[in-house]
């Protein structure tokens, strides 16, 4: 007797596979790291909730280091990467917003502040997405996914 599958199923499985193989090749040191060097300067403004703060930021960046990784295939397929980014962008926006509005409701930032802190928000969430997208064309490339 076989077993009947419909193609959600399949493909389900078949994302969440390539997404534990390309996890395997973030690193959780590196992702602190990068969180101690964008983020040290608004420190000072939410000294209560920093390990708060850095799990939501982790969480964020392997949320866009997959979306990068998902979106690899379309650069192994031959589009450019411009056409890529803007195809990914309102995901990407969704992220780098939602730890923005995280960042602020944890902290107290003041107003001139905050534009940096938003662009930090931003610059983090592109470091994670290109680094996603780099490894998981690496493996289209290697044929490894």
């Amino acid at each position: 007797m076989n077993v009947i599958t419909t193609f959600r199923d399949r493909q389900y499985k078949k994302r969440i596979t390539f997404e534990r193989k390309v996890l395997r090749e973030l690193s959780l040191n590196g992702i602190k790291m990068e969180f101690q060097r964008l983020f040290f300067p608004f420190f000072q403004y939410s000294l209560l909730f920093q390990d708060e703060i850095q799990d939501t930021c982790i969480d964020i960046a392997i949320e866009a280091y997959l979306l990068g990784a998902e979106y690899s295939k379309f650069g192994y397929h031959g589009e450019s990467l411009d056409s890529i980014k803007e195809r990914s962008a309102p995901f990407e926006k969704r992220l780098y917003d939602t730890l923005f509005e995280y960042w602020q409701f944890w902290s107290y930032t003041p107003d001139h502040v905050l534009e940096s802190l938003h662009m930090c928000c931003d610059a983090f969430v592109q470091r994670w997405w290109r680094e996603g997208y780099e490894n998981g064309q690496r493996r289209y490339r290697m044929r490894l996914h």
